[in-house]
C-alpha cells in the first residue's frame, strides 16, 4: 500500500496565513536581503581599507626603521659632544624659573634679556 499525501497541517490557531500576511513577510524578507547586501558591501569596503593600510604599513616600515636609526645616530653624536649634559642643565634652569616665577615674571625676564642682548650687540 502506498501512502496517500497528507494535507498540509494548519499553523497553530487553526487558520492559514492570509495573502496580506504572506506579502508582508515577503516585503520584510526583501528588506532583510537588502540590508544583508549593504552589510556585505560595507564589509568588502572595510576589508579593502584594511588591506590598503596593511600595505602602507609594510611599505613604510623600512623608511621608519631607517629614520629611527638616523635619529639614534644623531642623538648619539650629540650626546658624545656633550649636548645631553648642557640640555639637562638647561632643563634644570627652566624648572627653577617655572617654580619661582609666574607667566608675567617670565615675560618680564625675557624682555630684560632681549634688551641686554641688544645693548651688547650695539656695543660692538
Amino acid at each position: 500500500m502506498s501512502a496517500s499525501p497528507q494535507p498540509a497541517a494548519n499553523p497553530p490557531g487553526g487558520t492559514s496565513p492570509s495573502a496580506a500576511d504572506v506579502e508582508a513577510l515577503q516585503a520584510q524578507l526583501a528588506r532583510m536581503a537588502q540590508q544583508l547586501d549593504e552589510i556585505a558591501a560595507e564589509s568588502r569596503r572595510s576589508r579593502e581599507r584594511w588591506e590598503a593600510i596593511d600595505e602602507l604599513a609594510r611599505d613604510l616600515t623600512p623608511i621608519v626603521i631607517q629614520a629611527m636609526e638616523r635619529a639614534d645616530a644623531k642623538l648619539g653624536d650629540l650626546e658624545g659632544r656633550g649636548y645631553g649634559e648642557v640640555l639637562g642643565a638647561g632643563a634644570g634652569v627652566l624648572d627653577r624659573v617655572m617654580r619661582t616665577f609666574d607667566r608675567d615674571g617670565v615675560r618680564n625676564i625675557g624682555d630684560t634679556i632681549v634688551l641686554l642682548l641688544k645693548t651688547l650687540q650695539n656695543m660692538r
